[in-house]
């Protein structure tokens, strides 16, 4: 298995029609070949040049600071139109008009395939990595039941609800290790969110 890591320019048809600062908060596919695109807008949209553009608008919710999040449908996502939406995808982020994610192929052939069809859909790649899958890349098991029992006993929460202690107990381990668990977790998920 291998993890490929591309890095490209939003290629959304839509952005042009947006006036302002524009976050992308969540994106998923819609109809056959759509999208649906959840926004954080610092701005306006033209409603007149969306109308003619196979764009809709389904949601609009003004924020108390004077922010709106928007729900915009597109009929043509070059995304989707690549088989991007297809991927495992383990960590994207999306700033200042590129996109960065990082994915799982079965192999190299599947990365190039891919890397073919987003470029053939319009999208233009500003980098991509491939490389082995690496430990590091996953959460094991045991630091993945870490996480999920200190989250619902309270170890993250402020103040807490259970010590480090009680949670080692709880896992059935020392509270070195424990820590060490969690510490390397949060690690990996910070690695996996933030791409770093």
């Amino acid at each position: 298995m291998y993890v490929l890591e591309v890095v490209y320019a939003i290629p959304c048809p839509w952005r042009s029609l947006i006036n302002g600062e524009v976050r992308i908060l969540s994106c998923r596919p819609w109809g056959e070949k759509g999208s649906s695109v959840l926004l954080k807008l610092k701005g306006s949209i033209d409603q007149e040049k969306i109308a003619g553009k196979n764009l809709h608008i389904t949601s609009m919710y003004r924020l108390r600071d004077g922010q709106s999040l928007v729900i915009l449908r597109t009929n043509s996502c070059p995304c989707r139109i690549s088989g991007l939406n297809e991927m495992h995808i383990i960590s994207s982020r999306i700033d200042a008009g590129i996109i960065k994610v990082r994915m799982i192929c079965e192999n190299k052939s599947e990365a190039k395939n891919l890397l073919s069809r987003m470029r053939a859909s319009g999208i233009r790649i500003i980098s991509a990595k491939l490389r082995t899958i690496r430990e590091e890349d996953i959460l094991t098991p045991r630091q993945e039941e870490a996480l999920i029992l200190g989250f619902i006993k309270g170890y993250f929460d402020n103040p807490r609800r259970i010590d480090l202690g009680a949670l080692s107990k709880e896992l059935g381990v020392s509270k070195p290790t424990a820590y060490s668990m969690i510490k390397r977790a949060i690690r990996k998920l910070i690695r996996q969110t933030l791409y770093i």
